[in-house]
């Protein structure tokens, strides 16, 4: 019992510190949960009393290629919900191990993996409960969690690690479960087969085989996504349901919807993990720059977000331009670029807007590493975005919203945590100390929000 105590205290107290709090603190939220309404609901009715094999053919025949994803959801409602809560309890906390494995370097680890914590808290959680718990859960904290942990093996390849029989394994089983998700799917299958590619022309025939056989794996996924027969009558039904126009728009003006949609969404719905990861990087900028443009950039991306969200309760009654703006990024017929607008300037400003904020970002992360050459953050943020603009191209474009943001929304956490790397060299200990502060606070706000939302949405449940 005493060596089990050691135990826990060294990994409370060692570079794990974050992590194992983060797992405490993932326990305290989703113990509560009762995942039983909205598409959970339909879950429960669709799986009582049928085989699961039988659930998921019958899915995969009528609406999705997420066949694994269905299997694990029909489990869950078959058996219990504490193996969803186990699960996702897990799978958060791993979200943070993959994070502090793939992108901290050895130096002040105990201090990044503190770092670690707050960015992951940073996330908002209850926009998991939007189309039901368990089933958005299982569909994007899973996923992500498991693509991120399935890229430990790229960074073990990078390195010059051996990847044992046991880990490649569980590396390759990761990567096939979160491939099932179809954004997902594309960023594996895009860097796996990169990393591969870039690592056999470095090391010649020294790769790791299973680099090898996780690109194949991701494209065997892709290509089950894309010949699913259930795809293609759910594209059908939702088009008649949702966007009836979508089936005359051309590939351009999906593009668009893509864009505007994207960084509406982080503009102006009071995304806090885009609010953090721009004020990070602007400070970095105004600490090390002096330079008055290049000042003006990296302030661009952040006073934009407040401007339009966070602050728009005053910016809105200061200019009439503000609330004009913001109209045009949250409502549908606004958003929809067609034909007959194509004259009208106004058409194009939230597209201007927003690849003006989205150009500003990519400077700054050239800035801030200096190179393009091995400019993860430049890989990692331009990743995430495509995830979310790929939903342009979904007729459910407008009714999957936030929920769909997850993986541009840490893939922006990520970004942040290897900007404040370069903060811990570069800048004075007063300008880190109340960056970091910042950072803190505001995590712990955002989990005694979804905290609080999780308990007051459970009063009657």
């Amino acid at each position: 019992m005493n060596k089990l105590k050691e135990k826990i205290k060294s990994l409370f107290d060692g570079d794990y510190r974050g992590i194992a709090i983060l797992f405490v603190l993932q326990i305290i939220l989703f113990i509560t949960i009762k995942p039983i309404m909205y598409d959970d609901a339909s879950y429960i009715t669709a799986v009582t009393g049928v085989p699961i094999s039988e659930f998921v053919m019958e899915r995969y025949q009528t609406w999705t290629s997420r066949v694994l994803i269905e299997a694990t959801l029909g489990f869950i409602f078959q058996f219990s919900k504490y193996i969803w809560i186990f699960g996702t309890v897990l799978l958060m906390t791993l979200i943070g191990y993959s994070m502090s494995r793939l992108f901290i370097k050895k130096e002040n680890k105990k201090e990044l993996t503190m770092m670690v914590l707050w960015l992951v808290l940073l996330y908002p959680l209850e926009r998991m409960s939007s189309a039901g718990w368990a089933a958005t859960t299982v569909n994007y904290i899973w996923t992500l969690a498991l693509g991120l942990f399935s890229f430990i093996s790229i960074r073990k390849a990078y390195d010059g690690e051996k990847i044992n029989i046991f880990s490649g394994i569980l590396y390759a089983l990761a990567c096939i479960y979160a491939c099932n998700q179809e954004q997902v799917c594309v960023v594996l299958f895009v860097t796996y087969l990169l990393s591969t590619i870039l690592l056999t022309i470095r090391d010649k025939k020294k790769v790791s085989p299973y680099l090898y056989i996780q690109t194949v794996l991701s494209l065997l996924s892709l290509i089950f996504i894309l010949t699913t027969p259930g795809n293609s009558v759910r594209k059908i039904d939702e088009i008649v349901t949702y966007f009836p126009d979508f089936t005359n728009m051309t590939f351009i003006e999906k593009a668009v919807i893509g864009v505007t949609t994207t960084m509406g969404e982080m503009l102006v719905n009071s995304s806090i993990t885009f609010a953090i990861f721009t004020f990070i990087m602007m400070m970095y900028i105004w600490d090390n720059y002096k330079d008055r443009l290049v000042r003006g950039i990296s302030a661009v991306p952040f006073v934009t977000t407040m401007v339009l969200s966070f602050a728009s309760p005053i910016t809105e009654k200061l200019s009439v331009s503000v609330g004009w703006i913001i109209k045009h990024f949250t409502e549908t017929e606004e958003l929809v670029l067609r034909p007959a607008s194509y004259s009208y300037l106004g058409s194009y400003v939230t597209l201007i807007i927003s690849l003006a904020v989205i150009a500003c970002i990519f400077v700054c992360l050239l800035l801030i590493f200096k190179k393009l050459k091995h400019n993860i953050a430049f890989y990692v943020f331009g990743c995430g975005l495509v995830t979310r603009i790929l939903m342009g191209f979904s007729p459910t474009v407008f009714v999957s919203r936030n929920r769909t943001c997850i993986f541009l929304e840490f893939a922006c956490l990520i970004c942040a945590l290897l900007i404040w790397q370069e903060f811990i060299k570069k800048t004075e200990k007063k300008t880190k100390t109340k960056v970091y502060n910042v950072v803190a606070i505001s995590a712990i706000v955002q989990y005694v929000v979804t905290l609080s939302f999780i308990l007051i949405s459970h009063i009657n449940l």
